[in-house]
């Protein structure tokens, strides 16, 4: 069977360059499955984690179009293989593969795949894979990065505009090396070679520092979102993102001869933010990176268009009984329901004994807070160093100063102590207000909101502005100076449309509040989505529940018996 196997997946494109030993160790892992005429092997719009080899019967290819038009764009025979961007890069289907005839299908799971070219990499080496799967799978993975979403194009500036920035300094290092070489020539004295070496360093260091730069701005379309990053070395860091589905016009532009010559521009991606815009600035090839992002658009909306569909069928069949509800199994059922908790003895605590630790949670409030559904940021404790700084450094000047005159005969003791103790009060309630000030500006997300509280010390006023998770558009970060670096604080500016922008100033992980309200954003997109679609399905099923009644309520009349004066 290995060996059946393994010359069948010979003739897959994809497997056609490896060797016997590693055809027999995928055919290890392929299975076999007949599917009946009807049957649904896979759906546009749906994960996809396994790719197929048509051993016999016939399948059609559908696909729905942004608008919700189906249509048949192909069909599979035979000696056919589908999908394979599904088993190496596990993205969404573009399409639903219906069986017509009768089938048989060879099958192999990405999980045992991937754990197979974890064991064998001269596999991965081998694969005969297409230029734009190859692209995306050897992408760079971020952190902020999804388990689901995949790397469509990662770009970064012209290398024209690098030789360009270059220019100055390299001229300049070229001159010093020739002048101080010429120098040596003539004198055949070292100071030459160590004057040249002095002033060469200069635009050496320029020329490394402005490579690094031009290398670590990107420009990156996911299946998800569109991101710009930035980083100046040892200055700062921005990373501005916007979802595809707010994204609404895109433009292009080429400035000066340099840019038409070597086909490199601007894409200004407008969204309804108040900033309104992700700049890609200097990308090559412009107009395709503006195809490719539409392109993504338009297989975002008709992958919704393809579920919602489908769901309209299943839930039809369902509705009306054309076929049996899928029972679930006693080993799922137990899957879903979580293992009862064991009940663990909490011993009580007398509340009189938490009052100190209270008291120290009140002045050593944690950055980070996440209670149910709700996480809440404060300011990093920087930002708390400066206001602060004027009534410590007094009261520590205050406190010598008393120590000093405690000492000396010629002044009372209880006057410096009752001098002490009233400035001590001043200083102390000055320090307290500044602190209050700063622990008191929260910033939250929950399932659905965002929320940014500004409260004035000790509860005496209250600012809150409240935005549904919907309507973010952008989300930016800020990272400035080496000491954000270091210390990982930084801002995240949410902009919504219609609410103005949210600025969750100097948080911890400034990179991790971005990632973790994107992962909200999406999540709550995703349920009102499902929410709209149940909605219009339920809808969809009373209009044609009513037709069904009134279908079966009509009875044919009989006529009635003719009268005396008709008959005659």
């Amino acid at each position: 069977m290995p060996n059946a196997l393994a010359n069948q997946l010979k003739q897959v494109p994809l497997f056609a360059e490896l060797s016997r030993d590693d055809l027999k160790a995928i055919a290890e892992l392929a299975q076999r499955a007949r599917y009946a005429a009807g049957s649904k092997i896979c759906y546009q719009g749906r994960p996809g984690l396994t790719a197929y080899f048509v051993e016999s019967g016939g399948l059609r290819i559908l696909h729905v179009d942004p608008r919700g038009v189906q249509q048949e764009v192909g069909r599979l025979k035979p000696g056919d293989y589908f999908g394979e961007t599904s088993l190496l890069l596990g993205e969404p289907s573009d399409a639903t593969v219906e069986v017509v005839e009768d089938a048989t299908l060879l099958y192999l799971n990405k999980e045992d795949f991937d754990q197979l070219l974890e064991e064998r990499p001269s596999i991965l080496r081998s694969l005969n894979m297409r230029p734009e799967v190859a692209r995306k799978r050897q992408a760079k993975r971020f952190k902020w990065q999804g388990s689901d979403e995949v790397i469509i194009l990662s770009l970064h500036r012209h290398n024209a505009i690098l030789i360009h920035t270059l220019a100055s300094p390299v001229f300049a290092l070229l001159m010093i090396v020739l002048a101080c070489g010429y120098w040596f020539l003539q004198t055949g004295t070292t100071l030459a070679l160590t004057v040249g070496a002095i002033l060469g360093t200069v635009p050496l260091l320029l020329i490394i520092y402005l490579a690094i730069d031009h290398w670590d701005d990107s420009y990156i379309v996911t299946t998800k979102r569109v991101v710009r990053r930035e980083r100046v070395p040892l200055v700062r860091e921005t990373r501005v993102e916007a979802p595809l589905r707010t994204i609404q016009n895109i433009q292009e532009s080429q400035e000066g001869p340099l840019a038409q010559l070597f086909d490199f521009g601007d894409l200004i991606i407008e969204t309804a933010g108040e900033r309104g815009h992700v700049a890609f600035r200097e990308v090559p090839d412009p107009a395709r990176v503006r195809y490719v992002i539409f392109e993504q658009i338009r297989r975002a909306q008709a992958g919704a268009k393809a579920e919602e569909r489908a769901a309209i069928r299943e839930a039809m069949q369902q509705h009306f009984s054309l076929q049996p509800e899928e029972k679930q199994t006693q080993a799922q059922a137990q899957e879903q329901e979580p293992p009862p908790r064991r009940r663990r003895f909490k011993p009580t605590i007398p509340r009189w004994l938490l009052a100190p630790f209270r008291v120290l949670g009140y002045f050593v409030p944690s950055l980070r807070q996440e209670h149910g559904d709700t996480i809440t940021w404060r300011k990093h404790w920087v930002t708390l160093l400066g206001p602060i700084a004027p009534p410590t450094l007094l009261g520590i000047a205050v406190t010598g100063l008393a120590i000093y005159l405690l000492g000396r005969e010629q002044i009372s003791e209880a006057l410096v102590l009752i001098a002490y103790g009233t400035i001590g009060v001043v200083l102390f309630s000055w320090w307290l207000w500044k602190f209050d000030d700063w622990q008191n500006d929260i910033y939250q997300v929950t399932a659905t909101r965002i929320i940014d509280v500004e409260r004035r010390p000790f509860y005496l006023q209250e600012e809150r502005r409240e935005a549904s998770l919907s309507m973010i558009q952008n989300i930016n970060l800020e990272i400035h100076g080496v000491l954000g670096k270091l210390m990982n604080y930084g801002s995240v500016t949410i902009e919504t449309a219609g609410a103005g922008a949210f600025t969750f100033d100097h948080v911890k992980d400034p990179r991790g509040v971005q990632a973790e309200i994107f992962r909200r954003m999406e999540a709550f997109q995703r349920q009102q989505q499902q929410e709209a679609a149940e909605s219009r399905r339920n809808e969809l099923l009373d209009w044609f529940a009513v037709y069904d009644q009134i279908h079966h309520s009509k009875t044919p009349t009989t006529p009635r018996s003719p009268s005396r004066q008709q008959e005659t």
